[in-house]
């Protein structure tokens, strides 16, 4: 034997060995434990601040931080193959009776390859689609990159349903530490164990609201107010209620208006507030940087632009809308619904765009994969902010003094007195404006009551609500009896000692079921539609469209992932060989070797090869 076959049967040996088996599947589990330790496909920022920036740069070259598609991992995959390819061939003998064995060896071989193929070839992410609107990409999981669709997939409906609303009464004992959850029944006391707390429900309400109703305390000017009526041909366009103190402005932006109500408490601040022009407060972005203690705040000026000292991050504000919704229509055109900045950051990876709301400030966040995760952002748009060219100041003071104050692009047109229900002109709107009533001392008297026009049956047992629920709550403690109207969801409500509590809430889980209707757009034509939701997904030309998340405040978009797996149609191959193996060798040989022993014929069943291989097992 030559050196070269001595070392070609060593080689043939260790490929065909057990042991070579045991390792790679043992170096296999703890690869599979280290893939659940260690975050997988997660930016670089993120293993830098968890396990310090020496791991992080170590993990990245090992490809630790994507151990299931790393070269190593397949390797060990391809190698398990060819092991088991090679103990295959070495151990078959041309028997019918090792025909188990080598179907269970070849879908064990194909469950690998088709694994194989999956982690190499196989892709996945996600993407969020709104209600009306449709995508032709999806972000990839490892890198957020964009992956074109050569179709479109459209989201023609996006349903909720949703579980009968349960709610429960939970009581606080602050000096104890107590919390309990106390049972909703009408006239029943309930004592509160450990304290000397009780509680009874007196009453109760399906569908409650608070009914408000203005009214006027005292003739000093301790909170003005004034009812104005906008008039278009004598018809009312908008009407309510300034309060000087409060929220004394309206913003009409259809006919670019705003109009102010002010009080003056002397001669002199009555005169400037008249004839100035004055200017609202200013919208304003802040900027944080995470772990660095960097804070920066700017005015929202589009296209103005501050770098950040100590990044190489340049911030540039893009757009201010009023309206997000309505973004694309001139500033003075929006209301004041939904205010939003939009921002460009330029850094090391390039220009991420994003917008940024005034009262939803991680809105952006939940629906978007962002670049620069350290950077948060927050804008702030005053309530009465507006840029109208029209503006009507209405302006009152203790010495009896009112007046009406016409401003245009910045200039004092006109000042004229105002007298209770009269009607005025206002240039250039085409509106008139009548100021019906004025309290010197505005409040409001609040009561609840049923929505329902039927009172009639409402002193019963809660049990599953529509709309909101509200109980009447009695209170006996340490300062006596007090009682109140409770509404779902509302603050708690206080015993005078401040230190018991009850809250009612709505308990339990909400959401029973999250549905999209998807269309598939294909060269111009809808080639299929299908509702998917959780466990039921939409499969296009290799893709596949899971439900798995929504947008949970505005329930206006769906959540998608997306996969497409190569390698499923091998491994589900390997699936069904392996079942028809475990049969073979589990009922088939068995039935084979009884009819051997029994003295049948065997040439009947078998080549004398194959009798001469039963012999020696």
């Amino acid at each position: 034997m030559t050196k070269t076959t001595k070392i070609e049967k060593k080689l043939w040996q260790f490929v065909c060995s057990v042991k070579l088996a045991v390792i790679i599947i043992i170096i296999l589990a703890v690869a599979c434990i280290l893939g659940t330790l260690i975050l997988q496909m997660r930016p670089p920022e993120d293993y830098v601040s968890r396990y310090g920036e020496g791991l992080a740069k170590l993990f990245s070259a090992i490809q630790f931080t994507d151990i299931f598609h790393s070269y190593w991992f397949a390797f060990l995959l391809v190698l398990l193959c060819v092991n088991l390819g090679c103990c295959t061939i070495k151990r078959w003998r041309n028997t019918v009776l090792q025909i188990g064995f080598l179907i269970t060896h070849i879908s064990i071989i194909l469950t690998l390859i088709g694994c194989f193929i999956d982690l190499q070839f196989g892709e996945k992410g996600g993407v969020n689609v709104y209600e009306g609107k449709s995508v032709d990409y999806y972000l990839n999981r490892a890198d957020y990159r964009k992956i074109p669709l050569d179709f479109q997939v459209y989201c023609d409906d996006f349903i909720i349903e949703k579980h009968p609303p349960k709610f429960r009464l939970v009581a606080f004992v602050k000096n104890k530490d107590l919390q309990k959850v106390i049972p909703v029944k009408v006239d029943k006391k309930i004592n509160i164990p450990g304290s000397n707390y009780a509680v009874t429900v007196k009453d109760y309400y399906q569908d409650a609201e608070y009914r408000q109703e203005p009214i006027n305390e005292s003739n000093e000017p301790n909170n003005p107010a004034i009812y104005v009526q906008m008039l278009d041909s004598n018809h009312v366009t908008a009407e309510g209620w300034l309060l000087a103190k409060d929220r004394n402005w309206y913003n009409d932006s259809k006919r670019d208006l705003k109009v102010e109500y002010l009080w003056a408490d002397n001669d002199e601040d009555y005169e400037r507030l008249a004839k100035t022009v004055g200017k609202s407060a200013n919208p304003k972005l802040d900027i944080t940087i995470e772990g660095k203690n960097i804070h920066k705040s700017m005015p929202v000026e589009e296209g103005k632009s501050i770098s950040i000292d100590g990044t190489d991050y340049v911030v540039e504000i893009k757009q201010l809308a009023l309206d997000y919704a309505n973004r694309a229509s001139p500033l003075r055109e929006q209301s004041l619904d939904n205010p939003a900045v939009s921002v460009e950051i330029t850094g090391p990876q390039g220009v991420e765009t994003r917008w940024t709301f005034s009262k939803y400030p991680d809105y952006w966040d939940k629906a978007h994969q962002a670049k620069y995760k350290d950077i948060k952002l927050t804008c702030s748009i005053p309530d009465d902010f507006s840029d109208a060219a029209n503006r009507l100041k209405i302006v009152q003071n203790k010495g009896g003094k009112q007046t009406l104050s016409y401003l245009n692009d910045g200039n004092l047109i006109s000042i004229i007195d105002w007298e209770i229900d009269k009607s005025y002109e206002i240039d250039e709107t085409g509106l008139q404006m009548r100021i019906v009533k004025y309290f010197p001392s505005h409040s409001t008297k609040k009561e609840v009551v049923e929505r329902s026009d039927n009172h009639e049956g409402h002193n019963h047992a809660p049990g599953e609500h529509a709309g909101t629920p509200a109980i009447l709550v009695e209170i006996e403690g340490p300062r006596g009896r007090v009682a109140d109207w409770m509404l779902a969801n509302n603050p708690p409500k206080w015993y005078p000692d401040k230190n018991f509590a009850l809250l009612y809430e709505q308990s339990g889980m909400v959401v029973k079921d999250y549905k999209s209707i998807l269309r598939v757009v294909d060269g111009g034509k809808t080639v299929m539609t299908k509702t998917i939701e959780v466990n039921d997904p939409l499969k296009y030309k290799g893709y596949v469209f899971y439900q798995s998340s929504y947008d949970p405040e505005g329930e206006k978009y769906t959540g998608l992932q997306v996969t497409r797996n190569p390698g499923l149609a091998v491994v589900y191959s390997g699936f069904i060989l392996l079942c028809v193996g475990v049969v073979f060798i589990f009922y088939v040989k068995p039935f084979l070797r009884r009819k051997l022993k029994k003295g049948q014929k065997v040439e009947d069943y078998y080549s004398d090869d194959e009798i001469a291989a039963e012999h020696i097992e």
